[in-house]
């Protein structure tokens, strides 16, 4: 069962638009722990925070689930791969389907910390499918709106309780 505090499928709050963090205090820091601890707490591997509610541009994310969770803020993918791979994603936000989308193979990501220290990660595979999907998520976008018309009519069938298939690989 999705965690009360997490915005699901049909929200209107999960398309709209994160705005910029531009103060990096307390506030902010007690805003990321929250976003962590639901995370945690979910089981998940990635949380935006449009998803509980707060419309600043960052995530909470684990890329394994022994890793630690980390936070990125004003996240932006810097550069992509032209080669683009199907990932099947799953979402805290409609917990009880995945949908497969096609996106860049790798992204190189920049942001900064929860104290404005700027940063960049590389990822490929599941970790470039993970933040490409939060930072969708900050833009108020869902793998509903990137996935094909077959694979969004299968998915919403099955948030609808209409159908119970699996994605396709």
């Amino acid at each position: 069962m999705p965690d009360a505090w997490i915005r699901q499928w049909g929200d209107p709050a999960l398309h709209e638009r994160a705005r910029l963090v531009d103060s990096f205090d307390d506030l902010l820091r007690a805003q990321a722990a929250r976003i962590s601890r639901l995370l945690y707490s979910a089981g998940g591997a990635g949380l935006a925070a449009t998803q509980v509610g707060v419309l600043r541009r960052m995530f909470a994310f684990r890329i394994g689930p022994e890793d630690p969770i980390d936070v990125m803020v004003n996240p932006s993918i810097l550069d992509a791969a032209d080669e683009l791979t199907t990932f099947v994603e799953g979402c805290l936000s409609f917990n009880s389907v995945a949908v497969a989308v096609r996106r860049p193979s790798w992204v190189r990501v920049g942001g900064q910390d929860i104290f404005g220290v700027f940063r960049e990660m590389e990822c490929s595979g599941f970790a470039a499918s993970l933040v490409q999907h939060e930072i969708d998520h900050l833009d108020g976008v869902l793998t509903l709106d990137r996935a094909d018309r077959s694979e969004r009519a299968r998915a919403v069938a099955v948030l609808n309780g209409v159908a119970t298939r699996p994605a396709a690989a």
